[in-house]
Order: C-alpha cells, then structure tokens, then sequence
C-alpha cells in the first residue's frame, strides 16, 4: 500500500491496518465520533488534477428521523479537477483501496 511516482499516498496516523475489516473499531477506540467522520488516507496526483480521501464515516440514521441501527462504514471520495466525481461506502478498507487505485489508472495519462 504504498505510493507510485504518479500517485502519492499520505496516511494519517489514525489509519490502523489491523481495522482494515472493522470500521467499528475506530469509532470504539474513540478516533471517529458519534455521526462523524475521519480521513484516514489522502491520495493526489496533481499532474492529472486527482485527488481522493478514504475514511471512516459513523451514522446513526436516527439523526435523520429514520429508522435502522448506527454502524461505522469506510469511505471513498474521488476528486478530479475540484469537482467530486464519486462517494461510496465500503465494509472493508482494502476495496476502498482498490478503486481509488482502479479509478486513478483508468485516466488518461498526464499532459506534458
């Protein structure tokens, strides 16, 4: 999980690989809050105008007034040019990896 020339990956020192499979985790050790989110890891490629943050996000749908249990899922954000391009939630932190990693290889390579 590390950076290529193109993509640099910036990890936050909350990220603990051991969660990968429980997002939960992070909300019981106190680092994500009730209803509240945390980046864990921010990718860039400036040359190509991309961006991405993959985290952990906390909701309670009581909140909103509606019915169903609070759970803790991981996040991807994708970011091409300052506009967002895609939000989805995963249950495990390495197929948020995954696309983020997918979606940057399927742009077309960098103007010079």
């Amino acid at each position: 999980m590390t950076s290529t020339p193109d993509l640099r990956l910036q990890w936050s020192s909350a990220y603990q690989p051991a969660w990968d499979d429980d997002a939960a985790a992070y909300v019981a050790a106190g680092l994500v809050g009730w209803g509240r989110s945390r980046r864990l890891l921010r990718a860039d490629d400036p040359a190509r105008h991309y961006k991405a943050y993959i985290g952990v996000h906390h909701s309670d749908p009581a909140q909103w007034g509606r019915s169903g249990e609070p759970a803790a899922k991981f996040f991807l954000s994708l970011f091409l040019r300052g506009r967002t391009v895609a939000f989805r939630t995963y249950a495990r932190f390495p197929a948020a990896l995954t696309d983020l990693r997918a979606y940057h290889a399927s742009l077309p390579p960098a103007q010079a």
